[in-house]
């Protein structure tokens, strides 16, 4: 069951507790993307409508829980935000592709040989047989129909952090460069959402660029 009492900003939310409600009421900053010169920032209602289009994507094409789903994504802001989208379908992610009834990917062509709907992200051109993700996305609508699912309970996990994540005292900081996007980086992400923390993706920053990048989002 979902609890819709409000919880002090002081305090993670529990596990049970409604994030899309959490993020949805906050203006602050919840990812934010450095990719060379750019910075990409989504707050948190950016990132629930982003994440309600995509409930909208993936239920359009008859996927649903319980099937399951593979993810194979690099860390991006836009991965982050479909991810928060596919969990929110209360899917079951799957470790084996061939067990999967929905595949999200941007590398299409290492999946073929699937029998999953294959859902493609971060590419121009997608084959017509595919779902292109960057172009149907954003024409769906903005109103939320699937109920909450417990998104902190379902991602938890006891493995440590890997090393491309840096936990801060004001958010957590991600090494994107070459990643993807796994059970641990997942339960860090939330981590910080349940905190009211921005999670920070970092790509192609030397030591000296990373400490700028964490003094100017304030996260010691």
């Amino acid at each position: 069951m979902i609890s819709l009492a409000p919880t002090p900003s002081n305090d993670p939310l529990e596990p049970g507790s409604d994030l899309i409600a959490h993020l949805a009421g906050s203006a602050r900053p919840a990812i934010i993307h450095y990719s060379g010169q750019e910075r990409t920032e989504l707050s948190g209602r950016v990132a629930v409508n982003w994440a309600t289009k995509t409930t909208h994507l993936i239920d359009s094409y008859g996927i649903a829980t319980p099937d399951e789903l593979f993810v194979d994504l690099p860390v991006t802001w836009r991965s982050v935000a479909l991810m928060l989208g596919a969990a929110w379908c209360d899917l079951t992610c799957t470790a084996e592709p061939a067990d999967a009834t929905a595949i999200l990917t941007d590398r299409p062509d290492a999946h073929m040989a699937h029998a999953a709907e294959i859902f493609v992200t971060h590419h121009q051109t997608v084959d017509a047989a595919l779902v292109d993700v960057d172009d149907e996305v954003l024409s769906h609508a903005d109103q939320a129909l699937l109920p909450v699912p417990d998104l902190i309970g379902n991602a938890a996990t006891q493995a440590d952090h890997p090393l491309s994540v840096d936990v801060r005292r004001g958010g957590v900081v991600l090494d994107a460069q070459d990643q993807r996007l796994d059970t641990a980086i997942w339960w860090a992400i939330i981590e910080a959402w349940r905190r009211s923390q921005p999670v920070v993706l970092v790509e192609g920053a030397d030591a000296a660029q990373r400490a700028r990048i964490i003094d100017t989002e304030r996260l010691d």
